[in-house]
């Protein structure tokens, strides 16, 4: 226990989501540099996100992914995780690379969404390498508004 605070000086005071962090951020450095431009653009995971009327829609680009190799999960009332796992290539087919920058393995990435949303009605479709995910919005409360007088009416 005493070899993990060692190497995290900060989970004490800041819990674990910062030892991932600090984690992260020394595999970052530590990574050969071709690694380091897929994992700042997103881990790989381009999304457009919409504020619409009565709902939240989030659009990623997942070229040669199959509906089975993707997981969303609603983390909370304003964040959506989308997790990708794309298959290595065969044996043979790994050789020969000048440049190689398609990633394989396992991505993630974390959506803030622009309202707190509901999985109630929630829906996910992958289409020609497109995920679209549209979440129901949290009805806000509507309350009643009291009229201001002006003092002696």
């Amino acid at each position: 226990m005493e070899e993990k605070e060692l190497s995290c000086p900060f989970g004490r005071e800041f819990g674990p989501g910062m030892c991932e962090m600090h984690r992260r951020f020394h595999e970052l450095i530590a990574a050969p540099v071709q690694w380091m431009v897929p994992v700042i653009r997103g881990a790989g995971i381009p999304v457009d996100v919409r504020d619409l009327e009565d709902e939240v829609a989030v659009v990623a680009d997942l070229p040669g992914v199959e509906s089975g190799d993707v997981a969303i999960r609603l983390t909370g009332p304003g964040t959506l995780r989308i997790t990708v796992r794309r298959k290595e290539p065969p044996e043979e087919e790994r050789e020969g690379y000048a440049i190689r920058e398609r990633l394989s393995g396992e991505m993630a990435r974390v959506v803030n969404l622009p309202a707190d949303v509901t999985e109630e009605g929630a829906t996910a479709t992958l289409t020609n390498g497109v995920l679209a995910v549209r979440l129901k919005k949290i009805p806000g409360e509507q309350g009643i508004e009291i009229p201001i007088s002006e003092e002696g009416e």
